[in-house]
């Protein structure tokens, strides 16, 4: 078939053709074009095959060789590229050995001796469109986490909203609006200083300043809620950042105002019992366990002559030394949880005086029913009725923490009825008769009444201090988590001292924070990547992907194992290194090629990424692998077959650029010197910056430096310089070629010119929407920003404005002085209306001297009056425009909108009613 085709055909330049292609491993076609028809002219054996021909198709047509829909098909696509003389691209699908494949064609238009031929080459890019499938599906797993994490910000019981980087509500949950009032349609596009009061302004600025510096920062402050109150929040701000930017904050506000109120009387009774303490005329001193003293009031001083600074962490020296056997005797009773009182004992001043005193020593307990110090009051024995009313204002206090405390307390009796109850346990259980008539039946569930006599039991016999959480029940049947404590007491009918602590809401965000860990447990059970966690050396973890990956059966074959062992002698150290590193750094690692073994001793390159998280005070590594085995092999493979496809380059109208991994030029396509103008031999070892655009240079270094971090491809629109000094705007695209080892052997730089294209889209955008006189918005461009206006205003409640601006006795303009004037009056009427607006509103050029206006979020109908009558006032002043003055007025429509009932039609219809009465009226007003 060569040699006949060569016979018919006895040129050089066929000769040559047809060598270069019997080295190719595509499909091959050359088709003849003699007008609009299309002849097979040679092709390989791979071509033959893919058309599952069994004749001889050299000099038939498509309809010759193929069915009718698939000739059809590719007598357009050739047609295509012959009629345009430009490369064509296209994919279709054929069925071979019974399964269908997909092709990519790429189509070269040729000349020679005054004859056109196309070079088609075919690829199977089948596993690339199977790729893409895994992409998009890869994309919809992401989509659908986002909208679970979405879900948990709405469910979340604290305000969490979203502010951008100059602090406007971009959005918030549900929960916002029971801290402040304001729902979160209400707060877009407000600035949060609107709900701060002024003088807490400058303190929070700082504080969102900080969380724009990527800080995490939290504090508490005060917010205006919607009904004129001041509320109190605890506030976190937390940086969002994306690909390296801060995008904005994410807030999360916690009303806290109840809590700081609680505080604030838990302190004021904290000054009041220091009060108490320096004002006493008792002696008192705190020590630890050990004898040294912590604190002494006034009256200690003033009885003993010392100073604090000779007392404060100090063994007591008011101990004479022939009573400090009998004195340790009695702290060895305190330190047994024992309570000594009105003890007759002798002690002694700085100057050595001995005084006669009354002693109470008391032990001081912990959280844990530990004692840690014990107080000592000692009085003087002979100002005992002072010490009467001192005892009396103690009681006056203790009723005050009985009163205000925010627990609820209440005294057990022993046969288990309420004797006495606090205001918060009223308050807790919604009580409205006499606890004294109470018992614990009352508000204990029904399965639990036989606790009741246990408990009863075990405060009676044991005497020790009971703590457990439980659920109790109030008056209306309602049920909440309680933390109780009782503490026993020896005092007649008194069998414990009993309190409540409402846990409701800790419980309820506790059972959150559980089930959202078991989900997000099985998220990663469902990875289809596999997924290894471990704490820098035994593995803890490892999901069903990753067992198929090292080949095991069961998790117990993994977990538990270090790390290492499943890692290639080779590159042990680089994976010890990486992990130390993610553990101090606490970052994300970088992606990195890295050889590991699996459990039959298999070499597999895989692709990891680690990330840092910390678990009950242990850090943690999570590893996310890709098995790259196969990718490697044929990117191997990729580079045996370079040099087959040279000649294909060399054809290609597309400039194709081969960069070493310093950036520098080693080879560049002919094409490079019909789109840029630049000889190749000039190019060749330059950097790959000498032909781009200076404003897009940096742009361009970026990204190859990117790519030699990621070794990934990149695809970027570039300016370049042509030898003329014009600029070119090329799609490029950045392929890096990867050795075995994993390192880049050359970077593959595929560039189209796509200048005219975008200047064509463009010219076609700015058509589409402005207006070509003014430059202003359109009629399309104004009705979609006036249905905005409208639904924003359904929304704030805010009003939205329409006018109808129109020039007064325009047409006499026109008619005297021509319509090039006409229109340099419509552009300067245009660019007044414009400067007597506010940035947020709209101005449309409609046709001929008529505008519309968009008056968006005003306040009030007088500011939508003010700006009409500036309006009306700057068309008056005169138009100096190639030496002649201009004097017009403009006449004004306007219509508010408020209601949802009215649409856009309407609204246009009340604007032009109101248009026509200000003509009415002589023009030179508006009408509203």
């Amino acid at each position: 078939m060569l040699t006949q085709m060569h016979n018919q055909r006895d040129s050089q330049f066929f000769q040559i053709l047809i060598d270069a292609i019997q080295s190719l491993q595509d499909i091959i076609y050359i088709i003849e074009v003699k007008e609009k028809t299309f002849t097979y002219l040679f092709t390989n054996s791979l071509g033959a095959s893919h058309l599952n021909a069994d004749v001889e198709i050299v000099g038939k047509t498509f309809h010759d060789v193929l069915t009718k829909d698939k000739a059809d098909f590719l007598h357009r696509q050739y047609l295509k590229a012959a009629k345009f003389k430009k490369v064509v691209r296209f994919e279709d699908t054929s069925e071979l050995d019974g399964e269908d494949s997909i092709y990519e064609t790429v189509l070269t238009p040729m000349m020679n001796d005054h004859q056109q031929y196309i070079i088609a080459v075919v690829r199977d890019v089948t596993d690339r469109s199977k790729k893409m499938q895994e992409l998009q599906k890869s994309k919809r797993l992401f989509e659908k986490s986002e909208k679970r994490l979405t879900s948990l910000l709405d469910n979340n019981s604290d305000a969490v909203y979203m502010l951008d980087t100059e602090g406007y509500f971009l959005e918030g949950n549900d929960a916002l609006q029971q801290v402040i009032g304001y729902t979160p349609f209400e707060l877009v596009g407000t600035h949060f200083d609107q709900l701060i009061p002024k003088k807490e302004l400058s303190r929070v600025n700082e504080y969102f300043q900080r969380a724009i510096d990527k800080d995490n920062v939290k504090y508490e402050t005060v917010a205006y809620h919607k009904n004129g109150q001041e509320v109190i929040v605890e506030v976190k701000n937390i940086p969002i950042e994306i690909d390296g930017e801060i995008i904005g904050i994410y807030g999360i506000a916690k009303d806290i105002t109840k809590e700081r109120a609680t505080l604030e009387e838990l302190n004021k009774i904290k000054q009041q019992f220091e009060s108490f303490l320096d004002d006493s005329f008792d002696a008192i001193s705190l020590s630890n366990v050990h004898g040294r003293i912590q604190f002494v009031n006034e009256a200690f001083l003033s009885m003993f002559g010392f100073t604090k600074e000779e007392l404060i962490n100090q063994m007591s020296p008011i101990v004479p030394d022939w009573l400090k056997e009998e004195t340790n005797e009695l702290m060895q009773l305190v330190k047994q949880g024992k309570k000594v009182q009105n003890i007759h004992v002798q002690r002694q001043t700085k100057s050595g005086e001995i005084l006669d005193l009354s002693v109470t020593l008391s032990p001081i307990y912990n959280e844990f029913n530990e004692v840690v110090a014990f107080s000592s009051i000692l009085r003087d024995i002979t100002v005992q009725k002072k010490a009467s009313m001192e005892i009396n204002e103690i009681k006056e206090e203790l009723e005050l923490v009985w009163d205000y405390s925010t627990y609820a307390i209440f005294m057990l009796s022993q046969n288990g009825s309420i004797i006495k109850a606090n205001p918060a346990f009223v308050e807790m259980f919604s009580i409205s008769k006499e606890v004294k008539n109470m018992t614990l039946n009352d508000f204990y569930l029904d399965s639990q009444i036989t606790q009741k006599y246990e408990l009863l039991t075990y405060l009676k016999e044991k005497k020790q201090i009971l703590q457990f959480e439980t659920k109790r029940k109030r008056k209306d049947g309602s049920i909440i988590d309680v933390l109780a404590t009782y503490r026993p007491s020896d005092r007649g009918e008194i069998l414990a001292i009993a309190t409540y602590k409402d846990i409701t809401k800790e419980k309820k965000v506790f059972n959150e924070l559980t089930e959202s860990e078991e989900r997000n447990r099985k998220i990663l059970e469902a990875s289809p990547d596999p997924l290894i966690i471990h704490n820098g050396k035994i593995i803890t973890y490892i999901n069903q992907a990753g067992l198929e990956l090292v080949k095991a059966k069961a998790a117990n074959q993994i977990v538990g194992k270090p790390v290492i062992d499943f890692v290639h002698p080779d590159y042990k150290r680089q994976v010890i290194e990486r992990v130390k590193d993610a553990l101090e750094k606490g970052k994300r690692g970088e992606l990195a090629v890295e050889a590991y073994l699996t459990l039959e001793g298999e070499k597999i390159l895989l692709e990891t990424t680690t990330a840092t998280f910390r678990e009950k005070g242990q850090d943690f590594v999570v590893v996310m692998l890709r098995n790259v085995t196969q990718k490697q092999r044929a990117e191997k493979t990729l580079r045996e077959s370079e040099e087959r496809f040279r000649l294909i380059v060399e054809n290609s109208r597309s400039i194709i650029k081969f960069l070493n991994h310093k950036g520098k030029i080693i080879y560049a396509s002919p094409s490079m010197e019909v789109t840029l103008g630049y000889k190749i031999r000039d190019v060749i070892g330059q950097s790959i910056s000498s032909t781009i655009h200076p404003d897009d240079t940096k742009k361009a270094m970026e990204i190859l430096e990117e790519i030699k971090l990621s070794k990934q491809s990149k695809d970027v629109v570039i300016q370049h310089l042509h030898q003329d000094g014009y600029s070119i705007l090329l799609n490029t695209r950045f392929i890096p070629l990867i050795t075995e080892e994993g390192e880049i052997e050359k970077i593959i730089v595929i560039s189209d010119d796509i200048t005219e294209i975008t200047q064509k889209e463009t010219k076609l955008k700015k058509m589409a929407y402005y207006d070509y006189l003014t430059g202003l918005p359109n009629r399309r461009m104004f009705n979609q920003r006036l249905e905005q206006a409208m639904m924003m205003s359904n929304q704030t409640g805010k009003l939205t404005a329409l006018m109808v601006v129109d020039c007064d006795k325009f047409k006499t303009i026109n008619d005297t002085l021509g319509h090039d004037m006409g229109d340099e009056v419509i552009k300067e009427f245009a660019r007044r209306i414009q400067s007597s607006l506010r940035e947020k509103d709209t101005v449309s050029r409609v046709g001929g001297d008529e505008f519309t206006v968009i008056i968006p979020e005003a306040l009030n109908s007088l500011v939508i009056s003010d700006i009409a009558k500036r309006l009306v006032n700057v068309m008056q002043e005169p138009m100096y425009i190639k030496g002649h003055e201009i004097r017009l007025t403009a006449s004004i429509g306007v219509a508010t909108y408020l209601s949802p009932t009215t649409n856009v039609e309407e609204l246009f219809k009340i604007a032009d009613e109101n248009l026509y009465k200000s003509k009415d009226r002589g023009g030179n007003t508006f009408t509203m």
